[in-house]
């Protein structure tokens, strides 16, 4: 599969980040049975916010991940969690959809 086109919950599972997924997947289908269109970049969610502190959505606490902050330009914090030394993130796929000005 090519790296460019990985989602993040493939590259979760991949990496062993299997509670997260559950936790993606259980906030998605929520969505679905209320009828909502909701879009969230998980990689903004797993990188986290204000000084690396994790966000919650619906009650779930979501981890900060090292790999994530590295993707999304932030600075890495101490809670940051890793699996793997070998942890890589696919790149950013630009697709012009929502280009800021």
């Amino acid at each position: 599969m090519n790296s460019s086109r990985i989602t993040v919950r493939r590259w979760l599972s991949n990496n062993g980040y299997h509670e997260t997924v559950k936790k993606i997947d259980e906030i998605e289908n929520k969505w679905k049975e209320t009828g909502k269109h909701t879009r969230r970049n998980w990689w903004d969610i797993l990188s986290g916010g204000k000084n690396g502190k994790p966000c919650i959505i619906y009650g779930y606490e979501f981890p900060v991940l090292q790999v994530a902050q590295i993707r999304q330009g932030k600075p890495l914090t101490k809670n940051a969690i890793k699996i793997n030394d070998k942890e890589t993130a696919p790149p950013i796929l630009y697709t012009g959809r929502w280009n800021k000005n």
